[in-house]
């Protein structure tokens, strides 16, 4: 029976990655999810899909957790997305985020990508300064996944393959489209634009190319409106969708990154 506290850190792009890990969990467990305003989606897919969880205040975290020591305790806070479209700052955030709530848990499973930040291992990195082991998503060799799209499809390796493939288009995970107005918002590609103007964002898409979006389609996330939400930012940005072939999805890091950390826990 694992015992022990894993403390989760995500990216809401990443959100269904951490419902999917619990949910093909049949062991019993103590989920907690801090109570910000960026855990908003994750709190209705939980309830959704029958995840079972307590709320945890911003102030209990930081000061004054009393988890049992003999069950197992996930603690979840989820973060801002457009951290992601400045990587140095992202890179920041996360070190100080893992440097500040590791110490607090006996494992720290972070559900990001690299997001810009190529070649940069938080675990690595991590062991260096803390006790607490830190985890992340890899590929099936051990290397970091760089983004959202390496999670969905592999690795850095089949991602490169995908954009050959896919050249020039725009990738469209369960998430990215069902919260698409704020993963379009928070681009590298919309800096420096008003976020709120569809109008130029689409004039933007037209300037740099883009005419396709593509699915990348792992099966996971709101089954029910990911066709819908992704015909209607194609719609709004003026671009075709289609979806990659099979084979590109897969689950293999989301698998890895959740047995890693709990293998870390019972150890």
């Amino acid at each position: 029976m694992t015992k022990g506290s894993l403390g989760v850190i995500a990216c809401p792009m990443l959100e269904d990655e951490l419902i999917y890990s619990l949910t093909s969990d049949m062991e019993k467990k103590h989920v907690y999810v801090v109570d910000v305003e960026e855990a908003g989606s994750l709190k209705y897919k939980m309830g959704k899909y029958g995840v079972d969880y307590d709320l945890m205040s911003e102030y209990d975290l930081n000061t004054s957790m009393d988890l049992d020591p003999d069950e197992y305790s996930v603690v979840i806070l989820m973060n801002k997305l457009g951290l992601h479209a400045e990587p140095k700052d992202l890179k920041a955030k996360v070190e100080e985020g893992v440097l500040f709530y590791g110490p607090r848990f006996d494992v720290l499973a972070m559900y990001y990508g690299l997001c810009g930040n190529y070649g940069w291992d938080i675990s690595k990195w991590a062991k260096d300064r803390m006790s607490t082991p830190v985890t992340i998503f890899r590929d099936e060799e051990g290397k970091v996944c760089d983004d959202c799209i390496g999670v969905a499809v592999g690795g850095t390796s089949r991602y490169l393959g995908l954009i050959k493939k896919y050249t020039g288009m725009l990738f469209l995970t369960p998430s990215m489209a069902t919260n698409w107005e704020d993963f379009l918002g928070s681009m590298d590609l919309f800096k420096g634009s008003d976020k709120s103007d569809k109008a130029m964002m689409r004039m933007i898409f037209e300037m740099c190319g883009y005419q396709y979006a593509v699915k990348i389609d792992t099966g996971l996330g709101d089954r029910e409106h990911y066709q819908e939400c992704a015909e209607e930012l194609c719609r709004e940005m003026n671009l075709k969708l289609i979806t990659a072939e099979d084979g590109w999805a897969t689950l293999g890091p989301a698998k890895r990154l959740y047995t890693e950390s709990k293998k870390l826990l019972d150890t």
